[in-house]
């Protein structure tokens, strides 16, 4: 398991260095193409646009994975997943969203944006920590409980965001549309990563309070 976890680490890690040095690439030798947002209508494949095609692929696969991986637990088994804490790293990717700000304002390219959710993989480290925990009554109802008030929160969120945005807040539509996907994206990490907290604070007071009495 401990080896799994590695290989996927280090898979996770060479895909993001494949990427940065792809994009280094193609800023200096290749005109920045696939960097800064192109009309594709015109786009025309060479040579050197393999690496930047090529390592944009991986990531993509890599968190497609990540995201069927974390989707899958087995719900027959009694105890939770084993899931290593170190996979809550994998949190830092959410950092990739800051591409946006490089890639907007040149053709208003806002998909980079996305990968603000991807803050939401940090829950894996409270996952983790909850290992081969028992599914009994009291963990199905803390992790009912958890789910519901992160859904409650990243729905207030996006809420108050449609009130404020809605109304012209910030007197361009451009912006408006920009800052609601930000806010959108961080509000689905915010989901993500405050159910895994919240049913390990639960679980955790709960067990304080049994050794208390």
């Amino acid at each position: 398991m401990k080896k799994k976890v590695k290989v996927l680490i280090g898979a996770g890690i060479f895909c993001l260095v494949m990427l940065l040095a792809s994009v280094g690439y193609a800023v200096a030798f290749n005109g920045s193409r696939l960097v800064v947002p192109m009309d594709f209508s015109e786009y025309e494949f060479t040579v050197k646009d393999l690496p930047m095609i090529v390592s944009v692929i991986l990531v993509t696969l890599y968190v497609c994975f990540l995201v069927v991986l974390a989707s899958t637990a087995n719900r027959k088994k009694k105890v939770t997943r084993k899931l290593n804490p170190r996979l809550g790293f994998l949190g830092f990717l959410g950092f990739l969203g800051f591409m946006g700000f490089w890639a907007a304002p040149a053709e208003k390219a806002v998909g980079s944006f996305l990968y603000f959710c991807f803050f939401g993989f940090f829950g894996f480290f409270y996952e983790g920590k909850m290992s081969d925990t028992l599914m009994d009554e009291r963990y199905v109802e803390n992790r009912m409980r958890a789910q519901l008030n992160a859904h409650k929160a990243a729905v207030n969120i996006i809420f108050l965001a449609l009130l404020v945005l809605g109304g012209g807040f910030m007197g361009n539509v451009e912006f408006s549309l920009i800052a609601f996907e930000i806010i959108v994206a961080l509000a689905i990490a915010l989901d993500l990563f405050l159910g895994e907290f919240l049913l390990y604070r639960y679980d955790y007071d709960d067990k304080r309070c049994e050794s208390e009495e």
